[in-house]
């Protein structure tokens, strides 16, 4: 089975455009480069849904951004 499936996407021009100079910069293809788009998008997303994760369990311990900073400096050093 194959890794990679060739689907169809619909982009406003300005964006292909975008794609089309970033492509040519870099030397690489557009595929190339909404890949990394689409994989960074993703990586983004999951950071901001683990940072309100963590933001929700702080405020429910009472923890402020300077005590949970100064809890993590903590247990790096091993308390």
């Amino acid at each position: 089975m194959p890794s990679t499936r060739v689907r169809s996407l619909s982009l406003p021009l300005d964006l292909i455009r975008q794609a089309e100079r970033l492509a040519k910069q870099e030397g690489r293809t557009k595929t190339e480069v909404l890949r990394e788009a689409l994989r960074r998008y993703s990586l983004e997303k999951r950071w901001r849904q683990l940072k309100g994760y963590g933001a929700g369990r702080a405020r429910k311990a009472g923890m402020t951004a300077a005590s949970v900073e100064q809890a993590v400096r903590e247990y790096r050093r091993g308390r």
